[in-house]
């Protein structure tokens, strides 16, 4: 007879409070590790602030609109002219036909809006540098034509192309055509008004627009706008969406044209930008 074999003792289960052990170890050195990866991305040191510095351009010498674009980027980088039907209903040209100073301007046209694509008609000046803490200061003189109605045009965009939408503050002509400005496409933001008693922004007139902001993510960020001298804009909240934002990209014109039934026409001259006071 063929002795039996005795069969192999089954491996005995490990025990719970083992596995709750094993299990406790990997989620705390997850958790380390979580917890050191967030202390190094906010412990990042922010963006150093630019070098003073001041860009000018009265759109004088120079022959035709492409003449705006030197190789050496010293002046503007690109045109944004956006519309359903493109550059058959807007446009951005250089003109003799209305000025401020010298003998250029800007004119730009924009379409009505469609509802479906943005209309937009402006000059674009990139490689800018504005961070938390710095001081924006943008003037220029506008000549909106008259005989339409003119609120939700924006007129002024200062942006970041590093973040998805390019958000940044802007701004704009609200209901009445009194200035405002929102942080465009960054929606946790508030709208900024006009001041009680704020006068309609211009027509068929040169009007200066002097724009002052203090960059912040915070409720000391600080925008002012003035008419003419006259202030019609002063806030304090949110004029940058997160606190390593840095702005690279001012738009001027009209940077997009929201009125769905009315085409319209503005007209841009000596333009400053720095990051001193004007």
């Amino acid at each position: 007879m063929t002795p039996t074999t005795p069969p192999s003792p089954s491996p005995r289960a490990t025990p719970r409070w083992v596995s709750w052990l094993v299990a406790g170890g990997a989620f705390s050195a997850l958790a380390v590790s979580a917890g050191a990866a967030w202390w190094f991305w906010v412990a990042r040191p922010l963006p150093a602030p630019a070098a003073p510095f001041v860009f000018r351009d009265g759109f004088e010498g120079s022959a035709k609109t492409e003449d705006l674009f030197p190789a050496d980027s010293s002046r503007w980088q690109g045109l944004e002219i956006e519309s359903t039907t493109g550059l058959a209903s807007n446009s951005v040209t250089l003109t003799t036909e209305r000025v401020h100073s010298g003998t250029n301007a800007l004119k730009c046209v924009a379409a009505p809006f469609d509802g479906r694509r943005a209309s937009e008609a402006d000059i674009e000046r990139e490689g800018l540098r504005f961070v938390k803490g710095d001081h924006v200061w943008f003037s220029a003189w506008f000549w909106l034509e008259g005989g339409t109605e003119s609120s939700s045009i924006f007129l002024w965009d200062l942006e970041s192309t590093s973040l998805r939408n390019t958000p940044g503050r802007r701004l704009f002509l609200q209901n009445g055509e009194m200035v405002a400005s929102d942080l465009g496409k960054w929606w946790t933001a508030k709208k900024f008004r006009a001041v009680v008693g704020a006068p309609k922004f211009p027509k068929d007139k040169w009007v200066e627009v002097k724009i002052h902001l203090r960059l912040s993510e915070g409720a000391d960020g600080r925008m002012q706008v003035w008419q003419d001298g006259v202030k019609v804009l002063d806030e304090a909240g949110k004029t940058l969406p997160r606190s390593r934002t840095v702005y690279d990209r001012m738009q001027v014109g009209l940077t997009a044209n929201n009125g769905h039934n009315q085409a319209q026409t503005l007209f841009v001259d000596d333009v400053v930008l720095s990051n001193r006071p004007l």
